[in-house]
């Protein structure tokens, strides 16, 4: 599940949640959530990731061709409107201390605290990630937390599952060089976290990151601070401002271990 896929998922349950607390029951909002991966599963892999069949295909190859190109998965397109590219020229709103906790450690023992700064143009949004911001220039912190677009430029800090950018990582800490990126480039001047940046493209839109793995005993974990920006935006003076937003969490990131649990029965 990518990025934008979290983003969805922890809307519905946002939304569940609060029909609970109301006394309302369950939306089935989850349930049609589920179907909705399923079908994006089935178009994209030829698969469903909740239903398998173990009864062999007796299709030709032709007839197997022709129904892989009648469910063919179109991605939407998405644009950011002129206005909010326009906000490239206003001044960045001061940056604010951003932090979270992981737990690290072979039991989940280490509680660890991550800061970072983070440009004031980016306000919180719900999300089922360590942090997730939205480029809301022209608001204020009175705002709806639960506010999405999909030609908003998104910010987040997470442990990606996502292939294309977990590969490149996973590639990256086995000594090799990743392909097929719009940019890559190592880094080791942007503290001991920080292994490289890149920029790809990714679910019909652009991301730019950083894999800054925060786990010393979890090397399945691969942490990344990334944006994501239409492709409009690609090459602009506001693609240089969100960038630079990155850049600076990156910069200014620390790790710090609260406590070490004591666990002698494990």
């Amino acid at each position: 599940m990518g990025l934008f896929d979290k983003l969805l998922k922890g809307a519905v349950d946002a939304i569940d949640n609060a029909a609970a607390k109301n006394g309302n029951g369950p939306t089935g909002l989850k349930d049609l959530f589920d179907q909705a991966m399923d079908k994006k599963n089935e178009a994209i892999n030829g698969s469903s990731s909740t239903t398998t069949s173990s009864k062999p295909s007796t299709a030709t190859s032709s007839t197997s061709s022709s129904k892989r190109s009648n469910c063919a998965y179109t991605r939407p397109k998405y644009t950011t409107p002129q206005e909010v590219l326009d906000t490239a020229s206003i001044p960045a709103k001061p940056s604010r201390k951003i932090e979270f906790e992981v737990f690290d450690g072979e039991n989940a023992e280490i509680r660890v605290k991550v800061t970072f700064n983070l440009s004031g143009d980016f306000l919180e949004t719900a999300g089922d990630v360590h942090y997730l911001a939205s480029y809301l220039p022209t608001i204020d912190d009175d705002y709806d937390a639960d506010y999405s677009d999909s030609n908003t430029p998104l910010f987040g800090v997470l442990d990606v599952d996502d292939e294309i950018i977990y590969n490149m990582a996973e590639k990256f800490d086995k000594g090799g060089v990743p392909e097929n990126a719009m940019m890559f480039l190592p880094v080791n001047d942007m503290g001991p976290r920080a292994r490289f940046k890149a920029k790809v493209e990714n679910r019909g839109k652009i991301e730019y990151f950083y894999y800054c793995p925060l786990y010393d005993y979890m090397p399945d974990f691969k942490t990344c601070f990334t944006v994501s920006y239409t492709h409009n935006v690609v090459g602009t003076p506001l693609e240089k401002k969100l960038m630079a937003a990155v850049d600076e969490a990156v910069r200014t990131m620390k790790r710090e271990v609260l406590e070490v649990e004591h666990r002698p029965f494990r």
